[in-house]
């Protein structure tokens, strides 16, 4: 092959990958968006909803609504556990480039019938309209009945007086035995 035809082909094959490397959308910044929950455990009983608390940080480069914030629900049982987006739903409000929302229900959890001492991990990622995305976090739903009645300790005077009538027993045994 003569040169000529080599320098072209480098150069077409340069300008596919500058052409390549333009079509490709940015990568989403990890920094941009984040959220913090309050716990990342919670235990219900079978059946129950329980809410995760928490707050959601905007660093993105732009003022976002809740509404513009949708949390991504990975590896989970689908067959045991329903994970709910709460934030932006009902209510709208602003969070401005910069700032961390106030404490809110950021998504809930509906166990179905599970067996007590189940324990569901669901991983999630907060993705805002632009394509941010926060890092991965993973919660734990436990399910827990509800707990045995407390045992009531006998009190001191009880156990006194058992004591006692014990002791005169015995001394009344071994006073009967020796006449």
């Amino acid at each position: 092959m003569g040169t000529r035809k080599l320098k072209f082909i480098r150069v077409i094959a340069l300008t596919g990958m500058c052409l390549c490397a333009l079509a490709t959308p940015a990568a989403s910044r990890a920094d941009g968006i984040s959220f913090e929950l309050l716990s990342t455990t919670l235990t219900i009983t079978s059946g129950g909803t329980v809410t995760f608390d928490g707050t959601i940080t905007n660093d993105s480069g732009g003022d976002l609504n809740a509404s513009d914030f949708f949390f991504n629900f990975l590896g989970f049982d689908p067959t045991a556990v329903t994970p709910n987006q709460d934030i932006g739903v009902v209510i709208d409000f602003l969070i401005p480039n910069g700032t961390t929302s106030a404490l809110v229900a950021l998504f809930d959890v509906t166990l179905g019938s599970v067996p007590d001492g189940s324990t569901f991990p669901i991983e999630l990622q907060l993705e805002d309209i632009n394509l941010d995305l926060s890092d991965s976090q993973t919660v734990t739903v436990m399910t827990g009945g509800t707990p045995p009645p407390p045992m009531s300790e006998p009190s001191t005077l009880i156990l006194l007086v058992g004591a006692l009538a014990t002791l005169v027993a015995a001394r009344r045994t071994v006073l009967h035995n020796q006449v």
